[in-house]
């Protein structure tokens, strides 16, 4: 989605550093998710830069929150428009840089 809509840099976090060695080091072809990381690799290799880097769950309430909404819809793609209701308090906190200790 990013890609169509001209984004030319990308920051992506994730609070899991498994995942972000899966997709920073070569594809083991026998792995259970060989074609995802295959996948994921082209998405990586177009002509634009992103940047993969690790962050705590508590900073990463906004996707953390996103990922339950996404698996709660019945719908396969769903763009969200505006801010899910219970998603506001989130998104205020970390534009106030609000710290959520560990």
């Amino acid at each position: 989605m990013a890609w169509e809509f001209g984004i030319t840099e990308l920051w992506c976090y994730s609070d899991s550093k498994v995942a972000i060695k899966l997709i920073s080091e070569p594809v083991n072809a026998w792995h259970h998710y060989a074609t995802i990381l295959y996948n994921i690799k082209e998405y990586l290799a177009r002509d634009w830069r992103i940047h993969i880097v690790h962050t705590f769950r508590e900073g990463n309430a906004c996707a953390d929150y996103l990922a339950k909404f996404g698996a709660a819809n019945p719908e396969a793609y769903s763009p969200i428009v505006d801010p899910p209701d219970g998603m506001s308090l989130l998104l205020l906190a970390d534009a106030s840089g609000t710290f959520f200790s560990r």
